[in-house]
């Protein structure tokens, strides 16, 4: 995405994030300015852009598909702002998240004006489809998230309904930003049927490399100490592939049994660590990341114009890179 195309995005997010002129400057105005201004690398927007500059109307449509964009990216933000609040998470990107400044309730709110914001933009817009498709997607991140929640402590949870889990609260979002794209810049059907492919995969690959960070201390920089997933019975990848082996298992079992029971201390931790990273955990969930990387190289190489997804190429680079 171009500086210009990044700024055409934001000024969408913040016409449709907008406070009401009377609370600028208020302390309301303000937890929903900070709101709209926790903005990330805008990669959703970027993807569905991406996916547009493949259909035959991308030019004539440009302007819908920034607040498209704009929808998509805000979606996120507000997704964000609650997983903050479930998670207890003091930071966002390295700096105060919402909850972690101005408290839960509040942020709890912040993240309802967005929603409604959106929904009243959307109904002015008249994006019916592609708002079909974004309520689609919010639907699977829901149940992916109560799908993981109803899967804490449990040692017995499936690679298949981890899965299962991810692509709904993770996944859905890449998957729609880019059918939402290429179908409103009029791609044929079963050119949007291949870039949702692309953004699943896609959107496994980042929660991924999420999960592989809980066991690195670079964590901490985004306000995510390190095995929070593990301390709060959120048993990902790593863990589910070491698991695999009976010998895994009945070193992982009791630490698990004893994660049930209290807070794990630091030895306790770094044990589980030790007993995942022998057992393969890390470094199978690299070869999945791999896996994924190279079902979207074979995704792109199926295109003609092979000089325009450069940039989609370069992005499946930096994500497999150590």
């Amino acid at each position: 995405m171009s500086e210009e195309e990044k700024l055409k995005v934001k000024e969408w997010i913040d016409t449709i994030g907008a406070c009401p002129e009377s609370m600028k400057g208020s302390p309301t105005g303000q937890v929903l300015e900070d709101a709209i201004a926790s903005l990330g690398k805008m990669i959703r927007p970027w993807l569905l852009l991406s996916c547009a500059s493949f259909g035959p109307e991308y030019e004539q449509k440009k302007e819908e598909l920034y607040f498209l964009g704009a929808l998509v990216e805000l979606t996120h933000l507000s997704s964000l702002i609650h997983d903050d609040i479930i998670d207890d998470a003091p930071l966002r990107r390295g700096v105060a998240s919402i909850q972690g400044k101005y408290g839960k309730d509040a942020a709890v709110y912040a993240g309802d004006f967005l929603i409604a914001r959106m929904n009243y933009w959307e109904a002015k817009m008249g994006c019916n489809e592609a708002t079909q498709i974004l309520a689609h997607a919010v639907e699977e991140m829901c149940i992916g998230e109560i799908g993981q929640a109803m899967c804490r402590y449990h040692s017995d949870v499936t690679c298949k309904k981890y899965f299962d889990n991810i692509k709904g609260k993770t996944a859905s979002l890449f998957r729609a930003a880019c059918k939402i794209g290429a179908m409103t810049a009029g791609c044929s059907e079963e050119m949007v049927h291949v870039f949702e492919r692309f953004g699943e995969h896609l959107g496994i690959m980042f929660q991924l490399r999420d999960d592989l960070i809980d066991f690195s201390s670079n964590g901490e920089d985004d306000g995510k100490k390190t095995h929070k997933d593990f301390q709060d019975g959120i048993y990902t990848l790593p863990v589910l592939m070491a698991m695999r082996s009976k010998l895994g298992q009945s070193e992982l079992l009791p630490i698990m049994e004893e994660n049930k029971k209290r807070m794990l201390t630091d030895v306790e931790l770094h044990k589980m660590e030790a007993i995942v990273i022998s057992h393969g955990g890390v470094k199978d969930t690299w070869e999945e990341i791999i896996r994924r990387a190279n079902m979207c190289y074979d995704i792109l190489d199926s295109f003609e114009h092979n000089e325009m997804l450069q940039p989609l190429r370069d992005l499946l680079k930096l994500l497999t890179k150590l």
